[in-house]
């Protein structure tokens, strides 16, 4: 699916293919907004909500690879670090 497609569908024509065909990847909060991030086939789809009452107020649609440069360009740096010369700690992992 291509941007300009998704975007000439009405809001819950929107959120109804989310719900059928996207995957929910995650939450976070941002400002005074909840944003939820969802995958659809070759898109990211990013809906802002009003942190006080969860009503939605914006939708914004990506394409896959497009985001993926933008987040880059602000310096990401991983938290999860490996430190030579410390051995692994045993416990209970799950990926």
């Amino acid at each position: 699916m291509v941007i300009s497609t998704f975007y000439q569908l009405t809001y819950a024509e929107q959120a109804d293919l989310l719900l059928k065909q996207g995957t929910f990847l995650s939450t976070r909060a941002e400002g005074n907004f909840i944003i939820d991030l969802y995958e659809l086939q070759d898109l990211i789809i990013e809906i802002f909500y009003q942190q006080e009452d969860e009503e939605p107020v914006s939708v914004m649609a990506y394409d896959t690879s497009e985001k993926l440069k933008k987040l880059t360009m602000k310096n990401l740096q991983p938290r999860l670090t490996i430190k030579k010369n410390e051995p692994f700690q045993k416990g209970n992992y799950a990926a």
